[in-house]
């Protein structure tokens, strides 16, 4: 499990993009530590990189949130 600075700096995005994802509803928040800091899988890696890759294309963030919700298929 990794940080949310490590998420970051592994992405390319800055910490602050990954918290406007949380608050736009595109990555989901995750489990917290004792401490009470985000603790990020690989699976939070591969969302990150998709809603990147998405963002950077031009797609807006409210249609990305609609494709994150739809099958790959319709991602597609």
């Amino acid at each position: 499990m990794i940080t949310i600075g490590q998420l970051a700096g592994y992405i390319g995005v800055s910490i602050k993009t990954v918290r406007v994802y949380h608050d736009k509803g595109l990555l989901p928040e995750p489990d917290r530590d004792a401490s009470g800091y985000r603790r990020y899988g690989a699976s939070d890696a591969v969302a990150l990189i998709k809603i990147r890759t998405l963002a950077e294309a031009g797609v807006p963030l409210a249609r990305i949130r609609d494709l994150r919700a739809s099958g790959e298929e319709e991602l597609r």
